[in-house]
C-alpha cells in the first residue's frame, strides 16, 4: 500500500478514498427529480397549446381555450340552453346576476336624512350669497349657477 492510504483510517463516516466524490464533482449529477405538477397544471398547459382552426375559408392558429370559448358562444347563439348556462355560470356579471356566495361589486347605499339636510343647507347658503356653488368630487367639477333675483 502507498503512504496516503496507510495514513487514512477507514471506518464509520470515513469511506475509502476511492468511494469519495472527486473535487468539483457533484454527488447528484442528475439532480433532484421534478415533482408532479398536478392535474390543474396539466390542464392549463394543455389548454394553452395552439391548434389550427378553420374559420370560413382560412385557417387561424389559436389556443385550445380560445377555440372552446368560440365553440360555446356559437352554440349559445344557435339557442343551445346548455351552452347558455355554461356562459352564465362562467361570467355572472355579464347579465347582472351575482354568483352564489359572492357579493356584487357595487352596492348602492340609500342616503340618510342627515345627508339631505346637509345638501339643503349647502344650496340655501349658496343662493343667499348670490355666488355660484362649485363642488369638486375628485373626478368631476360640478357647477351650479344661481339665478339672479329679479324682485
Amino acid at each position: 500500500m502507498s503512504d496516503q492510504q496507510q495514513d487514512y483510517e477507514v471506518g464509520y463516516g470515513k469511506p475509502p478514498k476511492s468511494g469519495q466524490f472527486k473535487k468539483g464533482q457533484s454527488g447528484n449529477s442528475k439532480g433532484r427529480p421534478k415533482a408532479a405538477k398536478g392535474i390543474l397544471a396539466s390542464l392549463k398547459r394543455e389548454l394553452e397549446t395552439k391548434i389550427a382552426v378553420r374559420e370560413g375559408n382560412r385557417e387561424v392558429c389559436m389556443s385550445k381555450a380560445e377555440a372552446m370559448a368560440k365553440q360555446i358562444i356559437a352554440k349559445a347563439l344557435k339557442g343551445d340552453p346548455q351552452a347558455m348556462m355554461v356562459i352564465l355560470k362562467l361570467d355572472p356579471e355579464l347579465f347582472g346576476a351575482a354568483a352564489d356566495g359572492v357579493e356584487p361589486l357595487s352596492t348602492k347605499e340609500v342616503p340618510e336624512d342627515v345627508d339631505y339636510d346637509i345638501l339643503r343647507d349647502f344650496f340655501t347658503e349658496a343662493s343667499e350669497n348670490e355666488e355660484p356653488a362649485c363642488v369638486d368630487d375628485g373626478e368631476h367639477l360640478m357647477h351650479w349657477e344661481v339665478p339672479d333675483d329679479e324682485s
